[in-house]
């Protein structure tokens, strides 16, 4: 029997829900799939949020120029809503908006910022860029929370339901999307 590595094991216990990103600029809407996303603040009536986005990523760009984003929290129940969820994060969390449109077909509307608010997902907030921190293979944003809702109840989908209910016919697809990221990743970092 093998020993659990400790720090494999905290850091594991440490990624948020899986989320969807959305942003918007100059009539281009992208979004992404991301494992990090923060409360990041003390002060109630002004609530931040801090997501990390990857570089290699067209949801980086637009995020970076037009400075607001939507956070997403996506459902893992009912049935129905998890299989929703499995599908956004095919579309937006395995392929990349620099090959093509990965918002067409996605039922969505225009939030207060612009931003696509993602109509298939539990909870949602809006927000605008604060802060901007680079650290080499992704971005950490700071966001003021400017608006938010509720589409329905649910548990929150997260990467160990993902793993257990993604179809096996999308596995070659995930696991490809993750290793060119962690490739790319290594690169930036000097770790190749």
């Amino acid at each position: 029997m093998t020993t659990p590595d400790p720090i494999a094991e905290t850091l594991a216990a440490l990624w948020s829900p899986l989320l969807a990103i959305t942003t918007h600029h100059q009539g281009r809407s992208n979004g992404m799939v991301a494992g990090t996303g923060v409360f990041a603040s003390v002060v109630p009536e002004a609530p931040r949020v801090l997501v990390e986005i990857t570089k290699t990523s067209l949801t980086h760009d637009l995020l970076l120029a037009s400075r607001v984003l939507a956070l997403h929290t996506l459902p893992a129940t009912p049935a129905d809503a998890l299989a929703t969820s499995l599908s956004l994060v095919r579309t937006l969390g395995m392929r990349s908006g620099h090959d093509g449109d990965k918002m067409t077909g996605i039922a969505a509307r225009s939030g207060v910022t612009g931003v696509p608010i993602l109509a298939e997902t539990l909870t949602y907030v809006e927000a605008r860029v604060v802060r901007i921190l680079d650290a080499e293979e992704l971005t950490i944003f700071l966001a003021d929370v400017v608006g938010g809702g509720r589409h329905r109840s649910g548990e929150l989908l997260t990467l160990q339901t993902l793993r257990q209910h993604l179809p096996k016919e999308w596995l070659a697809e995930w696991t490809a999307s993750r290793e060119r990221q962690v490739a790319e990743a290594r690169r930036r970092r000097g770790l190749r």
